[in-house]
């Protein structure tokens, strides 16, 4: 169960609902209020959960057969928004699914359970879903695809910790610090930092699709970078190791290459089997 205050918005009258029929638009867990829209207008699916804006809280959320935008907010709300969900058929009221041992409990397919710091979001349905999940912007980020039905997923505004785990799924990530860990066998991955967390490393990864970060030019970074098959390419001026006997640079294809900027800071891993890797400056 939920603690705190949540709330689910509904889609308007006649439209098809988690229970198959109309219920109200608004209801909160302490009350119930009718909430109508304009004429001709459907409201998004909306629950909403309290959570702290801080480094200290984090959100988990394990999907499948779907598409997932996560943008960071000043609040201390996470808000989930589904744009359409098909409900199950009339016929199961008062059945549960078996392929799906968690419980919906936001009306659109998606159980949200919260304990202390820690809220929970797993898919509850087998149904295609595309969510907008509106999280506290210094709050950690876990994303986990459990299959290979996946669809892409994008973060933005985020200051808190991002670890992503794909399968086929590609990742672009906007204006988040880090640190962030991330890896997908059959996707690309693509980070724009906002600037690079120094507290932790980061490391990004991608089997069979391209690698490719922005950081500000001002990054104090120490690089280890590696493509089996692929190559690497960089606008940052990076000073290379050198073997210490030859006094050459320690490059060699499908070899770790690894050099520093502005005199080296936090370490970054980025690694692929077969994609291209793209170290650029930001605009």
């Amino acid at each position: 169960m939920l603690t705190g205050k949540t709330m689910c918005a509904q889609a308007t009258p006649g439209s098809r609902t988690a229970a198959g029929h109309g219920f109200p638009a608004t209801a909160y867990s302490d009350n119930i209020a009718q909430e109508d829209p304009p004429a001709g207008q459907n409201k998004p699916l909306t629950h909403r959960t309290k959570l702290g804006n801080s480094k200290d809280s984090r959100v988990i959320i394990t999907m499948y057969n779907s598409g997932v935008k996560i943008v960071g907010h000043n609040s201390d709300e996470v808000v989930i928004e589904a744009a359409a969900y098909e409900a199950p058929p009339e016929r199961a009221r008062g059945l549960k699914p078996l392929y799906n041992q968690a419980e919906d409990n936001t009306g659109f397919g998606l159980a949200v359970t919260k304990e202390n710091n820690t809220l929970r979001i797993s898919k509850a349905s087998r149904q295609d879903g595309q969510y907008t999940i509106r999280v506290p912007k210094n709050a950690a980020i876990v994303y986990e695809e459990t299959n290979w039905t996946g669809d892409d997923i994008t973060v933005a505004d985020m200051n808190g910790e991002i670890e992503l785990k794909l399968n086929n799924g590609s990742a672009t990530l906007t204006n988040v610090s880090g640190p962030v860990i991330a890896n997908t066998t059959a996707g690309d991955i693509q980070v724009k930092f906002a600037g690079l967390n120094q507290t932790k490393p980061s490391a990004i990864s991608s089997v069979a699709g391209a690698v490719d970060i922005a950081l500000p030019a001002n990054t104090k970074a120490d690089f280890k970078l590696k493509t089996v098959q692929g190559e690497i390419y960089s606008d940052f001026d990076l000073k290379m190791a050198q073997d210490t006997k030859s006094n050459l640079r320690k490059v060699a294809g499908g070899d770790t290459v690894e050099g520093t900027t502005n005199g080296g800071g936090v370490e970054i891993s980025l690694y692929t089997i077969t994609g291209d890797m793209f170290i650029r400056k930001s605009k």
